[in-house]
């Protein structure tokens, strides 16, 4: 939040060295130019406000890049209203899935510490589900249930389950894994 707020306090400040650059003699214009008087400044501002973003609030990404263009009091002004957006509603949103929602698919982030470890367990319990009985991915639950207590005794009793399965199994599950959408869009870009 620290960060969040010397965002929005250096940005505030650089808001009056914005100023309007008129056309020469001559020159007609069909857009308006303007330069800041602090352009390394400007700039340094504008690349740390990116990184944030795109380190915390990534549904806010295109929105920002859009604003960045283009120098201008307006522009300026969105980028400012995002970063006191993000400090009004911290949490990000969550996009609702294009394809039918099942318990096991929905994702939750809390924090990021938790996030990478729950959209693991979401993806995995999703991609297993038609490939393994009931009685399994209740074994499997269970185990991942005791993760956070003890994560080595954890992650051998896992992949001694898993190993179990078979390699028919394994590798459906590796396939409903790797077309995942949420998986499958970061690995084509």
């Amino acid at each position: 939040m620290e960060i969040l707020n010397q965002l929005i306090s250096e940005g505030e400040s650089l808001t009056t060295t914005i100023s309007y650059v008129p056309a020469q003699s001559n020159v007609i214009r069909t857009y308006s130019v303007y330069k800041t008087s602090e352009t390394d400044q400007y700039q340094d501002w504008l690349s740390s406000v990116q990184r944030f973003i795109k380190t915390n609030h990534i549904s806010d990404l295109d929105e920002v890049r859009e604003a960045v263009k283009m120098l201008s009091p307006d522009n300026h002004r969105k980028i400012l209203a995002i970063l006191r957006a993000i400090k009004l509603l911290p949490t990000e949103p969550i996009k609702s899935p294009t394809h039918k929602s099942s318990p096991t698919n929905n994702i939750h982030i809390t924090n990021t510490q938790n996030n990478t470890l729950h959209i693991a367990i979401n993806l995995f319990l999703e991609a297993i589900k038609d490939e393994i009985t009931g009685k399994d991915l209740k074994e499997v639950k269970e185990i991942i249930k005791d993760f956070e207590a003890e994560p080595e005794k954890s992650k051998n009793k896992l992949i001694d389950k898993i190993k179990g399965f078979g390699s028919d199994v394994l590798s459906n599950i590796v396939a409903n894994i790797l077309t995942n959408p949420n998986i499958y869009n970061e690995l084509i870009k």
